[in-house]
């Protein structure tokens, strides 16, 4: 799977320098101080979001609280390492393989096959989506299920860096998720488990809670990944202005605009009238 992101990230930098664009703006990394908020809204949307299925689990029984761990060095270092691993993964799948899908498809485009630009970037978040469940298939306790739910995961993190044109977004979600779910909640963290605040144990049925592999392999964390999705698009349209457009997954922030050489000729032009 590495393999196959590293060349789709060279196709996507080609296509990027071909139409004159910035390599690194194509990556997401823009460096301004939105970084951190993008970062903190992302973080702060899946902790959201894993609450409610921790809240929803414990009100309906499905899991029970064995008891608290205040470890503050621990949690403190697990954060670390969740924003670490969180930055490795969006890196590999959303700024090479995400971004070298788009230029397949929009080179595609441009021979003969009719795409509109929003279709490009939904079809290709849905394919890296699809990679995304498929690369965590090794992983303990994974099935069919589990790879699905995973994909959802893939869903949004796509959503974020296409719709926010940045990495800082989709790591902020992807650090949230798995910080809440393992390190705060104590639920299994796709199929391993961490020392959390919270120690709970599952006593319900592991089509709602996901069993030893997680809340994402269960109908309620997979809920929870389009509550995730609905509250992401309505960051994005705050963000945007409300000048964005779900359909094209278009949300216009000036700080990341990239444009291309055809883009870049015609503000040229406009400011010159």
């Amino acid at each position: 799977m590495l393999s196959i992101a590293l060349g789709l990230g060279v196709v996507a930098i080609i296509f990027w320098i071909w139409r004159k664009q910035s390599v690194r703006k194509g990556l997401g990394f823009t460096f301004h101080w939105w970084a951190f908020g993008d970062f903190g809204a992302g973080a702060l949307i899946a902790g959201i979001a894993m609450t409610l299925v921790f809240l929803v689990e414990l009100v309906t029984g499905l899991i029970r609280v064995t008891g608290v761990s205040l470890d503050l060095a621990t949690l403190g270092a697990r954060a670390g390492w969740y924003i670490y691993g969180a930055f490795f993964e969006e890196f590999i799948f959303r700024s090479l393989m995400l971004s070298g899908i788009v230029a397949v498809l929009m080179l595609l485009a441009y021979v003969r096959i009719k795409l509109s630009p929003g279709l490009i970037k939904w079809l290709a978040i849905a394919i890296s989506a699809a990679a995304f469940g498929y690369a965590h298939f090794n992983n303990p306790g994974a099935t069919a299920i589990t790879m699905f739910g995973t994909g959802l995961g893939g869903l949004m993190y796509g959503i974020a860096f296409l719709g926010g044109r940045n990495i800082w977004l989709p790591v902020g979600l992807h650090f949230g998720w798995n910080f809440f779910q393992g390190n705060i909640f104590g639920f299994p963290v796709s199929g391993t488990i961490e020392q959390s605040l919270i120690l709970q144990e599952t006593v319900g049925v592991d089509l709602w809670t996901g069993g030893a592999y997680g809340p994402e392999a269960g109908l309620i964390g997979m809920t929870a990944r389009f509550v995730v999705i609905a509250l992401l698009l309505a960051y994005l349209h705050w963000r945007s202005q409300r000048q964005g457009t779900i359909k094209s997954l278009d949300f216009p922030i000036k700080i990341y605009d990239n444009p291309s050489r055809r883009e870049q000729e015609t503000l040229q032009a406009a400011g010159g009238a």
